[in-house]
Order: structure tokens, then sequence, then C-alpha cells
């Protein structure tokens, strides 16, 4: 054997980062069943009611940059090792079109005025 390869087989960063990488694709799997819970509990909120749960959305996005440094790590092209050893991704997400409760609120008033105008209408008729 070479000397090289020798003193990477018993460099002991070499085997830490491995460790490292381990315990990152553990938490890579249990972030994307976590991820993939959401997705569908998410879908079955805007079944429901139009909306998604604001909490679970920006999990959702932090998640999802997680898994991303995970990856990063994982295959070298970082040196930065994610969550628990640095901080958790805090970004806001980015999910507005599903958490506006205005546009809805508009429609509704909208209607509201259109059924008004048409029973004002019908009363100004009958008189």
């Amino acid at each position: 054997m070479e000397d090289k390869t020798r003193e990477h087989l018993v460099n002991g960063s070499i085997w830490l980062r491995g460790l490292h990488m381990l315990l990152m694709a553990v938490a890579y799997n249990v972030v994307e069943a976590m991820l993939a819970l959401i997705a569908v509990f998410q879908f079955f909120c805007a079944l429901l009611t139009g909306r998604v749960n604001e909490p679970l959305l920006k999990f959702a996005k932090n998640g999802s940059i997680y898994i991303q440094e995970v990856l990063e790590f994982l295959t070298f092209n970082s040196e930065i090792r994610p969550f628990p050893f640095s901080a958790w991704p805090d970004e806001a997400h980015t999910g507005e079109d599903w958490l506006d409760e205005t546009a809805d609120d508009e429609e509704a008033q909208d209607k509201k005025a259109q059924v008004k105008e048409m029973l004002d209408d019908d009363q100004d008729k009958s008189h």
C-alpha cells in the first residue's frame, strides 16, 4: 500500500466526516418523511378550506432548505455541517397565494353587493 493511501486511511478528520455524513443521511430521511406528510396535510387543508397552515408552510420551506444543505454536505459541495451542527434555516415562506384571505373576502363582498343590488332592483320594480 502506498504511503499516501495509508495516510488517508488513518486520517481521523475523514473518518469524522464519514460519521457526520451518516448522521446527516439519517436526518435527511427523517426530514424528507416529515415534508411528505406535511405536503399531504397541506393538500387536504387547501382542499377543505382553500388555504394552508402557515406555520407548516414556513417549516416546510425551511425543511426544503435544510435538505439542500444536507445534500451539499453529503456530496462534498460544502464543508458546512447542517443542523444540529449549525443553525436551522430561518427563511420566510413563499406561499402567500395560499394564505391570502383578502382575495376571498373581496370576492365574497362583491357577490354580496351584487345580490343586494338585485334584491333592491326587485323591490323597486315591485313598488
